[in-house]
């Protein structure tokens, strides 16, 4: 009897012991402070095309061909289009041909600055390495690989485009044409 005794005080003692120590780790997790107050603003992501703004913009390079001077297949036409961070933070994009327009091919330089690609038909090329081209039958995605430009851009900071379109043999004759693109953005 005397064993049972001492074996109840034991696990008593123990089972004391387990909840005294649960009881002082509970008081390690527990801790409250105070702070004077502040402001928390959140960071935007805010891609500007032209004259459309916001993670999806879209932008036509409209009236491809003019009265005044209409495009033949080896005729080219193109516009500088420039891509600004309008929000706080920075960002990775990416251009999009929507629309299909068959009969012209598609040629996308980066650039310094607007005037590094005249705008109108048959101008001069940028002096650089084209960034893509292809065929414009089908939607056109810049960049492939990876999903998104390289380099991010940094809020405020400004990427100039060059699109270059040239007019191929199999262009209808007589067709005004519009050539809409979409640029998603979204946070690095």
């Amino acid at each position: 009897m005397r064993k049972k005794v001492w074996g109840a005080i034991a696990v008593a003692v123990a089972a004391v012991a387990v909840f005294a120590s649960s009881q002082q780790s509970l008081a390690l997790w527990s801790d409250s402070a105070s702070a004077s107050g502040g402001t928390a603003t959140a960071a935007s992501v805010n891609l500007t095309v032209g004259t459309s703004a916001g993670t999806s913009a879209a932008y036509t390079l409209a009236n491809l061909t003019t009265a005044t001077t209409p495009v033949v297949p080896g005729n080219t036409v193109q516009a500088p289009l420039t891509v600004k961070n309008s929000g706080s933070d920075p960002l990775q994009w990416r251009m999009q041909s929507t629309s299909a327009l068959p009969g012209f091919t598609l040629t996308t330089y980066g650039v310094a600055n607007e005037g590094a690609c005249p705008a109108g038909v048959n101008t001069a090329a940028p002096a650089v390495t084209p960034l893509t081209s292809g065929s414009m039958n089908a939607s056109l995605q810049y960049p492939v690989s990876p999903a998104y430009m390289l380099t991010p851009l940094a809020a405020g900071g400004t990427y100039v485009l060059c699109l270059r379109l040239t007019v191929e043999v199999g262009a209808v004759s007589g067709q005004t044409n519009n050539a809409t693109f979409t640029f998603q953005a979204g946070p690095v």
